[in-house]
């Protein structure tokens, strides 16, 4: 009997081989809902090629014969009557690869199109490699952001497309003309004065575009204010942030997209490391399983280097972060297979896209989640750690310096002296409630 390709047995003759036992209960859902027979045999020619597999890997499925769009349909069919299987997680990422090998996508360098010269002086920067002073690829992806800025800058200024201290100049004025905020601008200022720097142009143009950005930095100051005052008109403490991922983590099973799961299961975790570890982050997007996040049989660890003072965090997570750091590991795959998932995953980042080969979330991501589930975010964290500190006269302040990792004079001051100007007179619960938020 044929059981390729072309077969074409009636799917109650395929229904009864010992392939679809685990799925039996579900075959008269299947036949009432009126589910394609060619998705029946598609899924079964599946079944078959797995069998014989005891560890799934990524190449085996991609020897299966199935083109971009029905594979697609025969991941999203086996996620839907296997979800806690971790073998529809390469069913998902065998789908994303065919595609894009089928649409014969190649990777966009870091700082996008750009004409020349611009291009190759772009392409030379980002060949550097970091061990011998080369930029990151973040640093260059916003260089060309900044590029793009000087090329419409000269456009509107009738100037030739090249970078010069009269294109500069006009960047620099327009950037105030277009309502960023002035921290902003003063980002841009520093990305095309290192641009300039490292592609040789002459050390005046470098010179004046990173004077500037110091100078709209320090005018930049009363800006931070800004969260302050959000924060007084949406009050929000640290136990909110707790019970927000608590209740995140318990609805997103019940989430019928799968972005949306994903999504919600990662965010839960971040936003409850957050609130008992205020790290910042970029060091949440960036820590990778088995290095700055591992786990043993117990609970999570961390051991990680702050990103901007560089101190050091080590030691066992607090037993409450465990259920969300492993979902945020497993998102729909049964807890039995936490393991293998973990082994699959080490040196990838923990907090990371499944979409984009586990690659971590861009830069924007957890802010832009996070002010939409709370009003505020995650910067936010280390003022509410002053906020406690400065209104229970049972804690000293060097706690906070420690907790938030303000070692410089002037990092600390502005939360100490700002900790309760803006916000409502009330003083926040102690921090050991938070945990109590977090139990699940």
């Amino acid at each position: 009997m044929a059981t390729g390709a072309n077969d074409r047995r009636p799917v109650e003759l395929v229904f009864r081989t010992h392939f679809w036992t685990p799925y039996r209960s579900l075959i008269p859902m299947l036949t009432e809902q009126g589910v394609e027979d060619r998705l029946i045999r598609l899924s079964d020619r599946w079944l078959r090629h797995r069998e014989n597999v005891k560890c799934l890997t990524l190449d085996h499925v991609l020897a299966f014969k199935a083109d971009p769009r029905n594979l697609g349909k025969l991941a999203e069919f086996m996620t839907a009557i296997d979800p806690g299987n971790p073998d529809t997680r390469l069913l998902q990422e065998a789908q994303r690869k065919r595609r894009s090998k089928a649409k014969g996508r190649t990777k966009q360098p870091a700082y996008g199109n750009l004409p020349e010269p611009f291009l190759s002086q772009a392409k030379a920067i980002s060949s550097v490699p970091g061990d011998r002073g080369g930029l990151s690829g973040s640093r260059v992806k916003v260089m060309g952001s900044a590029i793009r800025r000087l090329l419409r800058s000269a456009a509107n200024h009738g100037l030739e497309p090249e970078l010069t201290m009269d294109t500069a100049r006009a960047f620099a004025a327009d950037l105030l003309a277009d309502g960023l905020k002035t921290i902003s601008a003063a980002g841009y200022c520093d990305f095309l004065g290192y641009f300039a720097k490292h592609a040789g142009y002459p050390k005046e143009i470098s010179d004046a575009l990173l004077e500037t950005h110091w100078a709209l930095k320090a005018d930049a100051k009363e800006e931070l204010r800004e969260k302050e005052i959000k924060l007084a008109r949406n009050p929000f403490g640290l136990v909110d942030f707790a019970i927000t991922a608590h209740e995140l983590l318990l609805r997103t099973p019940d989430e019928n997209d799968i972005r949306n799961r994903r999504r919600d299961y990662t965010l839960a975790g971040a936003i409850a490391l957050l609130c008992k570890l205020p790290i910042r982050a970029k060091d949440i997007r960036e820590g990778k399983i088995g290095e700055e996040f591992y786990r043993d049989s117990e609970s999570w660890n961390v051991d990680l280097e702050t990103s901007k003072t560089g101190q050091k965090i080590k030691g066992r997570l607090a037993e409450c972060l465990t259920p969300y750091l492993d979902a945020v590991l497993l998102m729909d795959t049964e807890p039995k297979h936490l393991w293998q998932i973990y082994d699959t995953r080490l040196g990838t980042a923990l907090f990371a896209n499944p979409a984009r080969d586990w690659k971590n979330y861009g830069r924007e991501w957890l802010r832009r989640n996070m002010v939409e589930k709370t009003g505020h975010s995650a910067h936010i964290v280390r003022s509410l750690i002053y906020d406690i500190c400065v209104l229970d006269d049972d804690l000293d302040l060097r706690v906070a310096r420690a907790l938030c990792g303000h070692g410089h004079e002037t990092s600390r001051m502005f939360y100490e002296i700002n900790a309760d100007r803006y916000r409502r007179d009330q003083a926040l619960k102690q921090l050991a409630t938070i945990e109590g938020s977090l139990t699940i």
